[in-house]
């Protein structure tokens, strides 16, 4: 059955993305095409430059393609204005970054309530947001800054920032990344409830075996194109998805 628009929520079509640095070009994505389907659990991998961040800036309206076309939640952002990209970025997505981006003058629980009070969200924000932080196991620091916050524990509150809007997209860059073995399983169960349950399209730039043994779907990219786009089956591991992740 041919999918509607409704039902896809990215769709890239040959996009490019090149920077240049005076009369030095790298080019950092080479006709990517690539459709994000509705209820999708995708993990991007590759290795070390091959576009994976590129394309989830891309996706996210945080920069431009250089050529091609490229749909988000049916917008064509290649030709949206800054205060729509950012428009759409404040009510349906939300990002993951793998700096964190937290504000360091706001604790945890701030942290995470900022972009529900920019949206609009009464007074029930404070108690969504104390929900998922406890669900992070993060309840007993929410009144802490992020310079009192361990490298893991500024990830799982710029997590839960990220989730506590309920978007229809949230774009990870490396989640993981700062995470061990027990708080990674936490986090990434907790995405997969979300997945499941209220239909959130989850799409991972990752190296994280973890992440790519939770994905449903893995798109591989090597030099800017899109080398593989794999399916998995109930009974596949981990390890056969894995490709040319790195450790």
């Amino acid at each position: 059955m041919a999918q509607t628009q409704e039902q896809v929520l990215v769709a890239a079509e040959e996009v490019t993305k090149t920077y240049k640095t005076g009369k030095v070009e790298a080019r950092a994505l080479r006709g990517v095409g690539l459709q994000v389907k509705a209820g999708d659990f995708l993990a991007i991998v590759g290795p070390s430059g091959s576009g994976k961040t590129t394309l989830l800036n891309l996706v996210g309206a945080l920069d431009s393609v250089t050529s091609g076309r490229l749909r988000v939640l049916g917008n064509d952002v290649t030709t949206m204005s800054k205060r729509r990209r950012a428009d759409l970025r404040l009510r349906e997505l939300g990002f993951v970054f793998q700096a964190y981006n937290l504000v360091p003058v706001l604790t945890a629980r701030e942290n995470v309530e900022f972009v529900l009070e920019l949206q609009g969200v009464g007074a029930e924000r404070t108690s969504r947001a104390m929900e998922i932080l406890d669900e992070l196991g993060l309840g007993e620091f929410a009144d802490r800054r992020p310079n009192e916050l361990s490298g893991g524990q500024q990830q799982r509150v710029a997590v839960a920032r990220a989730v506590a809007s309920k978007p229809k997209l949230i774009l990870a860059d490396e989640p993981t990344a700062n995470l061990d073995g027990e708080n990674a399983e936490v986090l990434l169960g907790m995405m997969r409830r979300l997945n499941t349950e209220q239909g959130i399209t989850f799409v991972f730039s990752t190296h994280d075996p973890r992440v790519v043994a939770h994905a449903r779907r893995v798109v591989t990219l090597v030099d800017g194109r899109v080398a593989k786009d794999e399916t998995k089956g109930p009974s596949q591991s981990a390890d056969s998805q894995t490709g040319i992740v790195e450790p």
